[in-house]
């Protein structure tokens, strides 16, 4: 861990430690090239593209308009995916690296909307962090997040 005394880091489910802004922590340099004399290699990447997630029928036109969708309100909007093992297998998928998120989210101020992904067992992974200072209005058109959080 690089600056243990901060307090950024959380512990995941699979209990390795983890920051915003150290990620995992630092390299273990001879660990890492002792690791490296024994590899056995990975197969080739998989990747899994989950069903698209439409709230209320929200759609962006051609000229980047929103379309219908959910009012946020204070307490926030929740939309919820299921990826089961069958999808997990019809893509060859065996290990998650890291997550993407595309939204579109419309709103007045682009600096008061957190978006946020949590695992089933609870994993938290604050996508887009609330800020005082962006006052854009064009919310999050099309914006892609990621995460290697849930490693």
């Amino acid at each position: 861990m690089i600056n243990p005394e901060d307090s950024d880091w959380e512990t995941t489910a699979t209990g390795r430690r983890y920051s915003y802004k150290y990620g995992f922590g630092v390299l273990d340099a001879h660990k890492f090239v002792t690791a490296a004399q024994k590899w056995k290699l990975v197969k080739p990447q998989a990747r899994l593209d989950s069903p698209t997630i439409q709230l209320e029928g929200g759609k962006v036109d051609g000229s980047g308009e929103f379309v219908g969708g959910t009012h946020i309100g204070p307490s926030g909007v929740k939309s919820h995916i299921t990826i089961t093992p069958h999808m997990l297998k019809d893509s060859n998928f065996e290990t998650l690296e890291h997550i993407t998120v595309q939204v579109w989210i419309d709103h007045t101020r682009r600096g008061d909307v957190e978006v946020e992904l949590v695992s089933p067992n609870g994993v938290k992974s604050v996508l887009g962090k609330m800020r005082s200072g962006d006052d854009a209005t064009t919310g999050f058109p099309g914006w892609v997040f990621m995460s290697v959080k849930h490693w």
